[in-house]
């Protein structure tokens, strides 16, 4: 019974360390804007005068 117990302890403390703070990120990561990139003109060289 007590190995039971200290396996679910386990598992559990490992989901909470692991597995949700991934979860966690993986959405504020996805929640996070697009870059928008430059257009060609943007960053092309300047024509000397």
């Amino acid at each position: 019974m007590i190995a039971i117990a200290a396996a679910a302890a386990f598992v559990g403390l490992f989901a909470l360390w692991v597995v949700v703070p991934r979860f966690i990120l993986r959405r504020r990561e996805n929640q996070a804007p697009a870059v928008i990139p430059m257009r060609q003109d943007d960053y092309a060289p300047m024509a000397a005068d």
